[in-house]
């Protein structure tokens, strides 16, 4: 019979505990990856195999019916020499140089007003929020019927106070087009802002603003010295989203305006989707996409770099 030395146990036991957490290990690993599989193939297969079409339609001439040939690097040196479509990126950016520090100022306040506790401050919430969950086409048709010469609810309300005579046609001129989508789109987009903002304010602690009002600070000051750099890493999100989702504007100016008068008041999305889906040059439309998906990315680069130096990365 073999002699087993207390060393030789000691050792067997030692590699059966060594093994375990290392079985476990794979165990977890392979749950993770089996957990994470659905939403890998969903990415793959809404935006992976997109994005790869959508190159490949870009150096191609692929009209809506006919045969697809191969057009190497035309779509975008006709792009670049289209001048129609750098008046609708001016457009565009232009409306997101207005409209977001403009959404971000209301959001930010309607925020502050809402951070509070109580019935009146629920109901308050409440109704700011509502207009998110209404489609931007509807709230489209409803600010529309809003703003009909004459008839409209608006029109009549500024006629009564003297404002206007109550014809004025809202979405005919480029500057009163303009100005009305600005505030439609404001009212329509605030609330997931104000939400965010709102999270981050009610996270400040007491202690602290307490702490100011004892040293004398006033709301004002309160505001811009205690609660805002503490809520700047919400703040930012709210503003890569406001710049990103004004750049890609579409849905309101084609309810109201079908870009007019005369195309001034075309966005870069409105005149993609002209070229691709009213004039069937597919591939065109996708050299413009990908030239606009350069563009925001470029713009959310320097935007986070920016946030970056400011210290926003390090507040957390």
């Amino acid at each position: 019979m073999t002699a087993v030395t207390p060393t030789a146990l000691a050792g067997a036991a030692a590699g059966s505990t060594r093994s375990r957490p290392r079985s476990a290990g794979r165990r977890r690993q392979t749950l993770a990856w089996v957990l994470v599989a659905p939403a890998l193939v969903l990415a793959l297969v809404f935006f992976v195999v997109p994005m790869v079409l959508l190159v490949g339609m870009s150096f191609s001439n692929w009209p809506l019916l006919g045969r697809v040939s191969l057009a190497g690097v035309e779509n975008y040196v006709q792009a670049f020499q289209d001048a129609a479509f750098w008046r609708s990126l001016v457009f565009s950016l232009l409306f997101t140089v207005v409209a977001v520090p403009v959404g971000m100022a209301v959001s930010y306040a309607a925020a502050t007003m809402v951070r509070g506790e109580g019935r009146m401050v629920s109901v308050v919430r409440t109704a700011f929020f509502m207009p998110v969950v209404i489609g931007f086409t509807a709230a489209a048709y409803m600010a529309n019927v809003l703003l009909v010469p004459g008839t409209g609810v608006i029109n009549v309300l500024l006629k009564a106070v003297g404002l206007t005579n109550g014809d004025t046609a809202w979405f005919t001129a480029p500057g009163t087009a303009f100005w009305a989508i600005i505030v439609l789109t404001v009212w329509k987009s605030m609330g997931v802002a104000m939400i965010l903002l709102m999270a981050g304010m009610q996270a400040v602690p007491n202690e602290v603003i307490e702490a100011a009002k004892i040293d004398g600070a006033g709301w004002w000051r309160r505001e811009a010295s205690v609660v805002f750099p503490l809520v700047r890493r919400q703040f930012a999100l709210c503003l890569l989203l406001a710049v990103s989702g004004s750049i890609l504007v579409f849905d309101q100016f084609y309810v109201l305006t079908k870009g007019g008068p005369s195309g001034s008041t075309t966005t870069t999305v409105m005149y993609t989707y002209q070229q691709s889906f009213v004039r069937y040059d597919l591939g065109y439309g996708a050299a413009l996409s990908m030239i606009l998906t350069v563009i925001i990315l470029a713009i959310a680069v320097v935007q986070l770099r920016a946030l970056r130096s400011t210290g926003v990365e390090d507040d957390r």
